[in-house]
């Protein structure tokens, strides 16, 4: 009989050891493997001195950010996973330390103005045509088109071809024609008048952001949330104020999506 209880007690013994050993290690799984694995994700967050912060502007170096393991239920939308996305990125906003960076806190598409370059908007009645899909950060080729101007008497429109003039240009000669090609700048030499310009924002008639979905951009572009109307443009300041002189000509700018 105490042979029998004593096998029962030893038996006990090792269950309640290997619970406890299972336990243990379950417990250690779950710290060292499980969540930092499994519930968890590595994102870029903020460096800074204690009670300071980056300010809005910028320019983002190596030693400002550091790879984090984040829980997955805690990442926002966006998240910047990997240092060389931002590196020499401008900040959109004041950060503190241990941000989590996304992409709308950080000028991840270099839509922020440099100091010689501004945020052009283009009215729509200087717009010839447009393309209805176009999207914040999308990339256009800009022509030249005729419209009416003040000192032609056009009604119609083609395209500008510096090689052969304007064509549809009223012909005008003697005096009245040396002047008035001295006062107007050259119509650039190739069809487009400038390539790969950024686009910052496209705004709809009642200046909300033209997005593919309530929930933003999803590059499907089927759909939108309303009508193209005005694009904001990142240009050169040059190019801007040479743009603005070809509309007060009354020329007209045929915005071509490339990206």
């Amino acid at each position: 009989m105490s042979s029998q209880r004593g096998h029962l007690l030893k038996r006990n013994y090792i269950f309640a050891f290997l619970i406890l050993t299972i336990g243990f290690g379950g417990l250690l799984g779950y710290d060292l493997y499980f969540k930092p694995y499994v519930l968890s994700q590595t994102v870029v967050k903020i460096k800074v001195g204690s009670g300071g912060f980056l300010p809005k502007n910028y320019e983002l170096k190596t030693e400002d950010l550091y790879l984090d393991s984040v829980q997955t239920k805690d990442i926002p939308a966006g998240v910047i996973r990997s240092i060389e996305q931002v590196e020499r990125k401008i900040t959109n906003v004041n950060l503190t330390d241990g941000s989590i960076l996304t992409e709308s806190l950080i000028d991840v598409s270099n839509l922020e103005p440099q100091q010689d370059e501004g945020i052009f908007p283009i009215p729509k009645e200087a717009i010839y045509a447009i393309n209805g899909s176009l999207r914040s950060r999308d990339k256009v080729d800009i022509y030249l088109v005729e419209g009416d101007s003040p000192s032609k008497n056009q009604t119609g429109y083609s395209p500008t071809d510096a090689s052969a003039g304007a064509p549809g240009d009223l012909a005008v000669s003697g005096p009245e024609a040396a002047a008035e090609e001295e006062s107007q700048p050259a119509v650039p030499a190739s069809k487009v008048f400038l390539s790969g310009v950024t686009v910052n924002y496209v705004r709809t008639e009642d200046n909300n952001d033209v997005l593919d979905s309530e929930n933003g951009n999803n590059n499907n572009r089927f759909t939108s949330t309303g009508k193209v109307a005005t694009p904001e443009l990142k240009l050169k300041k040059r190019d801007g104020e040479l743009l603005g002189t070809y509309l007060e000509q009354g020329k007209k700018l045929w915005i071509v999506r490339v990206e």
